[in-house]
């Protein structure tokens, strides 16, 4: 991999995008951002989920993307990205940084989402009536990206496929 590279870790609530995610970025040493985290620490009493708190966890995120990336940092964004309007900013990022850019769309089965949604989680308040809400509204991505199928016990499949992409450029599922 380049010196600095921007990893986007998109998709729908329970697939197992921020279980990837922060396991990726132990792996590869980079910085990781979640924006459950963010939101719960930029709003820690109340959170609403509106637009406009969308829109500040969203602008945050990137304001220190570009920080890590231009200190030659990787950073591991795990965000549900479901909106291609959420994502141009970072793509936008990466071109004017002249970054690397990966994505990786996480995907589950409904069984398997449904599952992980009905228990507490600690990172996570979407419970399984937000991922039927955003389930139709998740936009196609439409730049080079790797779609990964997230089974409950393949985090080491996915790992190794995460890597063969970001080292070779190669698509494995």
């Amino acid at each position: 991999m380049a010196k600095s590279v921007l990893i986007l870790v998109c998709g729908l609530p329970g697939s197992g995008k921020s279980f990837f995610a922060k396991r990726l970025s132990d792996k590869i040493q980079a910085s990781y951002l979640n924006s459950d985290l963010l939101r719960k620490e930029m709003f820690p009493v109340h959170r609403s989920y509106s637009e406009e708190e969308k829109k500040l966890v969203y602008d945050r995120m990137l304001h220190t993307t570009e920080a890590e990336l231009v200190n030659q940092k990787t950073v591991v964004i795990d965000a549900t990205f479901y909106k291609n309007s959420l994502r141009i900013s970072f793509y936008q990022l990466a071109e004017k940084l002249n970054t690397q850019l990966y994505i990786f769309h996480i995907e589950a089965n409904e069984t398997l989402i449904k599952e992980r949604t009905s228990v507490i989680r600690p990172d996570s308040e979407a419970d399984f009536s937000v991922y039927l809400k955003l389930k139709p509204l998740f936009e196609p991505i439409d730049r080079p990206h790797s779609t990964l199928i997230s089974e409950g016990n393949n985090i080491e499949e996915l790992l190794s496929s995460a890597l063969t992409y970001l080292y070779h450029g190669e698509k494995t599922t």
